[in-house]
């Protein structure tokens, strides 16, 4: 579309960029989500958040396809970190089902979510890249290669990011293990379920 079709059309340049880039758009969140309809709705969130910030500016966008991708890509990746978490709290959720008349088992089940909830704060605490490419490894099962072509990094940069994710949560899960005993600790869970 050129510049004086969309004029004639009373479209913004904003909206133009859309719709020309729509397809490209669409394609570029692939590289993170897998279902056509989270894509989809991804898609329409990024037209009303860029029009909405096209509308309080003063000047017109310089590099308005540049401003589209990036939106994109953040939510995205907020996405992924709410399916990860609601997944997380899936588990939460079937584990407080379990039968609490049994002693053992109700005391397994304190280890668990205990043990859980370590986790999750160890995965929060992730550097942005590393924490992506452990949830699209250990959460949402893709292979190295796949998380290399979603995030368009190379495959050793992968490798890198998972590895020191994984010493970083063994880590952190050691450390909270020794210095504070699991009766004395209060639950990450419920600190991470209070957040929702």
């Amino acid at each position: 579309m050129t510049r004086s079709s969309s004029r004639e059309s009373g479209w913004t340049k904003l909206t133009s960029v859309f719709i020309e880039n729509n397809l490209f758009l669409r394609n570029y969140l692939k590289r993170f989500l897998h279902s056509e309809q989270d894509i989809e709705d991804v898609v329409q969130e990024v037209y009303i958040k860029a029009a909405k910030a096209e509308s309080e500016r003063t000047e017109e966008l310089e590099h308005p396809k540049a401003f589209l991708f990036t939106i994109a890509k953040n939510l995205a990746i907020n996405e992924l970190n709410h399916k990860s978490h609601k997944r997380t709290s899936y588990i939460q959720d079937c584990m407080d089902h379990i039968n609490e008349d049994e002693a053992h088992s109700a005391e397994a089940e304190n280890v668990a979510m205990e043990s859980l909830g370590i986790h999750c704060e160890a995965i929060s605490n992730l550097p942005e890249k590393g924490r992506l490419v452990y949830l699209l490894k250990r959460v949402h099962g893709l292979k190295h290669q796949e998380i290399a072509d979603r995030l368009q990094i190379s495959l050793s940069s992968v490798e890198k990011h998972l590895s020191m994710a994984l010493v970083y949560c063994s880590e952190y899960i050691r450390k909270q293990d020794v210095d504070t005993p699991i009766r004395d600790r209060k639950s990450p869970l419920k600190q991470v379920r209070g957040n929702e």
